[in-house]
């Protein structure tokens, strides 16, 4: 309401300053041309009336361009662009001055990729605030979020692709499952056999690794016949 408010004020008063301007304009010029014209007799009546005219709008919008102050008018600006938090609003004002979002928005920027659970830990919140102050980051598009697998991770606006590759090396602690994984990003709907000659390991091992991946949700399997396929599961 207080947003609206400000909105039909901000305009409204420079609607009036834009009209009285016009007519002071218009009043100037018509008194410039009265006194060029030698024809013309101007009795003191009529210079009286002249200079009244000309003073109205000239009040009117010296007080509406007072009343439009710099403050008012950078605020319905800024106010444009709010979420609703109960009864009151947040601007992009607030987002950045609230510690609990900044330090959020510092751990996101310092690990992108990073994890919910990691999340709530480091900045050690509650699961509603944590939420709370995630949703608003997300509303005004200042991170990200993606799903891989079981996890929703977390980043800047900038590229998904280094997070995530950020994330799965996080998680990803041995090096033959990592190979085992990237892999399966080079030859998408390859099969365990193929991975066991590309590596040179033999099927259990590669069967362990494949296990651990399809565990954690980093990868899936597709049945075609008799022949099991393995893909990504975020490409």
């Amino acid at each position: 309401m207080k947003s609206r408010y400000l909105k039909i004020s901000f305009f409204f008063k420079l609607g009036l300053s834009l009209i009285s301007l016009v007519l002071l304009v218009i009043l100037f010029s018509l008194l410039i041309y009265l006194f060029r014209e030698p024809d013309l007799f101007l009795d003191l009546s009529t210079i009286r009336l002249a200079v009244i005219l000309l003073l109205i709008p000239t009040l009117i919008f010296v007080s509406t361009l007072t009343a439009l102050t710099v403050k008012e008018y950078s605020n319905y600006f800024i106010r444009r662009s709010y979420i609703k938090e109960g009864r009151s609003y947040l601007s992009l004002v607030d987002i950045f001055q609230n510690e609990s979002r900044l330090k959020i928005l510092t751990e996101i920027l310092n690990n992108p990729g990073i994890h919910h659970n990691e999340l709530l830990r480091s900045c050690n919140l509650n699961k509603g605030q944590l939420q709370w102050h995630l949703d608003t980051l997300l509303k005004h598009s200042i991170i990200k979020k993606a799903k891989y697998g079981q996890y929703t991770i977390y980043f800047p606006i900038t590229s998904s692709t280094d997070a995530i590759e950020l994330f799965k090396n996080q998680f990803i602690k041995s090096k033959t499952t990592l190979e085992v994984l990237n892999t399966i990003k080079k030859y998408p709907g390859i099969n365990s056999a193929e991975i066991s000659r590309i590596l040179n390991l033999s099927r259990n091992t590669i069967k362990y690794h494949i296990d651990k991946l399809l565990e954690q949700h980093y990868i899936r399997l597709e049945k075609k016949g008799r022949v099991k396929e393995l893909y990504l599961s975020y490409p």
